[in-house]
């Protein structure tokens, strides 16, 4: 058991195959939004630290702006919550 987990909540999966979707709860929703959150920041961040003719520049943009349009999907699906980062 990890320690988000409750005693008296349902497995995220049915059996050990793990054929059953994840419920798209919105703990979840919340907590994918706080990781894309974290990316977004710290791409950002790195972003304003290194010069613009660094070599990772380039990939720390992909990150920012692919993250960036992973939230807006997000939103375009019905997670509301998603809107609040970007």
């Amino acid at each position: 058991m990890t320690k988000h987990e409750d005693k008296d909540e349902q497995p995220l999966f049915e059996d050990a195959n793990h054929e059953k979707p994840i419920p798209f709860t919105s703990e979840l929703i919340h907590e994918f939004t706080n990781m894309l959150t974290a990316v977004i920041g710290y791409s950002e961040l790195a972003l304003h630290a290194i010069e613009d003719s660094h070599p990772a520049r380039e990939w720390l943009e992909k990150i920012r702006n692919h993250t960036r349009e992973l939230g807006a999907l997000l939103h375009k699906i019905g997670c509301s919550e998603a809107v609040e980062i970007w």
